[in-house]
């Protein structure tokens, strides 16, 4: 099958995202919907792999991080800022804020989470907007996104499953988190969303988010047709990948030296 992911050192968290970079399909990409977008700190990164992007729109219910938002949307006119949590209906729903800053916040409660993070505990519940992905878009005028990077805690099935086939007839690559287990309470897992996405994309690679985390990370799905486009580098992205894998295979010799 073909993948992303690298034969010759295992790939965590981010770094399967960074594996876009260069690649002919990521120049072709310009509309983003970045769905949990909390302070949206990886803009610097997104920009490095995606170009061409000419539209941003970020979806985030949390007031602090929207403030952050907010902030960056005034510096940068491709940035619209919806202050909702995207889910499958228009409405309200419960939202559980979490201890680390609010990075495992989500509209679903714990599974095994509390177990693999102890660290982290629910704060509060609070009542947040709701809105479908594609209702919001259509209300600000936006254009349907090509690339969609989703980050919801667990209801990414839940929202990935409300996306009429019209959007998804657009998109060409989906970067979203995804579980083996039920590492939130009712969250769809990666053989679910898998078989949802089928009948458009396939899966080219999941990455836990740490070794001691395996069942739980990022997945990347690209549309059938445009699977040959986002394995192939530019000239410019083969280079970068030579000078990065002679970098890795020199830190390997000083480190068995």
């Amino acid at each position: 099958m073909p993948t992303l992911l690298d034969p010759d050192r295992p790939i965590h968290d981010i770094e399967l995202l960074k594996q876009l970079r260069g690649r002919q399909l990521s120049l072709q990409l310009r509309t983003l919907a970045v769905i949990g977008a909390h302070r949206f700190d990886e803009l610097p990164l997104i920009d490095r792999l995606f170009p061409g992007l000419t539209h941003i729109a970020l979806f985030e219910p949390l007031e602090g991080p929207l403030a952050v938002l907010r902030e960056r949307a005034a510096r940068d006119t491709r940035l619209k800022v919806f202050p909702v949590a995207v889910s499958d209906r228009d409405g309200e729903a419960e939202f559980h804020v979490t201890s680390n800053d609010g990075e495992s916040s989500s509209l679903l409660r714990f599974g095994s989470h509390g177990e693999l993070f102890p660290q982290v505990q629910v704060q509060r519940t609070i009542l947040v907007p709701t809105r479908r992905l594609d209702a919001a878009l259509a209300e600000a005028g936006l254009p349907l996104p090509d690339v969609l990077l989703v980050d919801v805690q667990g209801a990414e099935f839940q929202v990935l499953s409300a996306l009429p086939r019209a959007l998804l007839q657009q998109v060409r690559l989906i970067y979203t988190e995804v579980s083996t287990e039920s590492v939130y309470a009712g969250g769809g897992l990666l053989p679910q969303v898998e078989e949802l996405l089928a009948w458009r994309f396939d899966n080219l690679g999941f990455a836990p988010l740490a070794p001691g985390v395996p069942m739980h990370g990022n997945a990347v799905f690209v549309a059938r047709e445009d699977v040959p486009l986002a394995l192939a580098y530019t000239t410019a992205g083969r280079l970068r990948a030579a000078w990065h894998r002679w970098r890795l295979a020199r830190r390997a010799r000083r480190a068995a030296a």
